[in-house]
């Protein structure tokens, strides 16, 4: 991705701050660029948005265990999940099948084309997040992906 000159600003230790305070400063700084960056990354993305993406990817994750599941996942409301999984299904990137038990509850997965298509997409952002990958020391790369998990997990259950 092409730098364009924003740059998160880089935080001095302050003997005056507890290391929770530090590492809350640190964890707003990764969401607020974080944000920023899956905004440059649409363009990308000729034939789906970021969020059908996030979508997606919670049907792959948790699509049959229904909608409620994927909205728990995805930290979206379930009228929202409806409507975005729905869109999904008229583009025949995923399909619905009934549950178990009295027929109101609905089974999501990806289709081949959904997951080929969002397969795909993974391997773009790969690539274009190579260049981060890159500038990391080799011990940084051994922890960077299992501490990002650990990190998305902790702050998924604060609020």
């Amino acid at each position: 991705m092409a730098d364009d000159g924003r740059h998160s600003p880089v935080m001095l230790a302050d003997p005056d701050r507890s290391p929770a305070q530090d590492f809350a400063d640190a964890v707003l700084a990764f969401l607020a660029a974080a944000r920023r960056t899956r905004g440059r990354m649409q363009p990308l993305f000729e034939d789906v948005t970021v969020p059908q993406l996030v979508l997606m990817d919670a049907v792959q994750a948790c699509g049959g265990e229904g909608i409620v599941a994927i909205a728990e996942y995805t930290g979206l409301s379930q009228p929202t999940v409806t409507r975005g999984t729905a869109a999904l299904e008229q583009a025949g990137l995923l399909c619905r099948e009934a549950g178990d038990g009295d027929g109101r509850r609905r089974l999501l997965s990806l289709t081949d084309r959904g997951r080929d298509l969002l397969d795909d997409k993974r391997s773009v952002v790969a690539g274009h997040l190579q260049v981060a990958w890159s500038r990391l020391d080799p011990s940084e790369q051994e922890l960077a992906a299992p501490l990002l998990r650990r990190l998305a997990d902790l702050v998924a259950h604060l609020l």
